[in-house]
């Protein structure tokens, strides 16, 4: 690993000119609005909607992002999403099946370990084993993409095929935890062809 790793150069430009490159503002107001977002949802769900904090946190959130915004599309040198980027119409669709993707592969992150435990009765450390087995499906997914990548420089078919285990995986998964029948294994072979993504 260490002779095929080829590291850039180091620039030679002095430490403030760099520094002025950073785009503080839009980390700030990232930071702040991703805060604010989640201790608002937060509460909102274990307090109430109709709560003080909670609509004054919701509130502050939208001001953050449309300050994000607006820094990023007015005023920063080098922002973290250039808006010829984010308001590319040709890249809306793959913004929306990435977030989409994402959202569904937490949703079973978080109900998979759940339904082992609250339906089945497994311990925590029973769960987590069962569970390896999606860790080494996203392992082995994972470098034989960027492999496949690599060696093709194609990413096209790669990810659509990706996309598609990744609804199997789903499929596979509502089927085997009751809907169809209760199969531990199913469900293992679900997670892995799910995270094979």
């Amino acid at each position: 690993m260490v002779f095929t790793l080829h590291l850039p150069t180091k620039s030679s430009g002095n430490f403030s000119s760099k520094l002025k490159r950073v785009d503080f503002g839009g980390a700030i107001t990232l930071v702040l609005f991703v805060f604010t977002l989640l201790y608002g949802m937060d509460r909102a769900s274990n307090v109430a909607w109709d709560d003080r904090m909670t609509i004054t946190s919701l509130s502050a959130s939208f001001t953050f992002f449309l300050a994000f915004a607006s820094i990023e599309m007015k005023f920063a040198k080098e922002p973290f999403a250039p808006k010829r980027i984010i308001v590319n119409r040709a890249l809306c669709a793959s913004y929306f099946v990435n977030f989409f993707g994402l959202a569904s592969g937490l949703c079973l992150t978080f109900y998979i370990p759940l339904f082992f435990q609250a339906v089945q009765g497994k311990s925590a450390s029973e769960t987590g084993l069962w569970l390896l087995f999606s860790v080494v499906g996203t392992m082995f997914g994972t470098l034989l993409g960027g492999l496949t990548i690599q060696a093709t420089g194609k990413y096209y078919t790669l990810t659509v095929l990706g996309y598609a285990s990744l609804l199997l995986g789903t499929v596979i998964i509502s089927l085997m935890s009751g809907s169809l029948m209760t199969s531990n294994v199913g469900i293992i072979f679900g997670t892995s062809s799910f995270f094979v993504l």
